[in-house]
């Protein structure tokens, strides 16, 4: 169960951007819009209600008014992952 995603600029976003959005496939700014291009610039994209996955879900940037053509970010995803009872007594 996703709870949310988080980004970080590590190296201004070139291009002809003028922000970005982070989401999934189909849910293009599910962890945010109007994001900043600039070294620096974070999203902490808290969801209301957990996201259940089933099979492998990849992070999806789309740069709004323009595209990219550089930059750097690093993304990080946070979940819950319910475990079964180890087997034995």
């Amino acid at each position: 169960m996703v709870v949310g995603a988080v980004a970080r600029v590590t190296e201004t976003l070139r291009g002809s951007l003028g922000k970005w959005r982070l989401g999934t496939a189909g849910a293009e700014d599910r962890f945010g819009s109007g994001l900043g291009i600039q070294k620096g610039s974070w999203a902490r994209g808290l969801l209301g209600s957990p996201v259940s996955y089933y099979a492998p879900a990849p992070l999806v940037m789309t740069a709004e008014g323009g595209a990219f053509a550089g930059g750097r970010v690093r993304l990080a995803v946070h979940w819950w992952e319910l475990r079964l009872p180890a087997q034995g007594g």
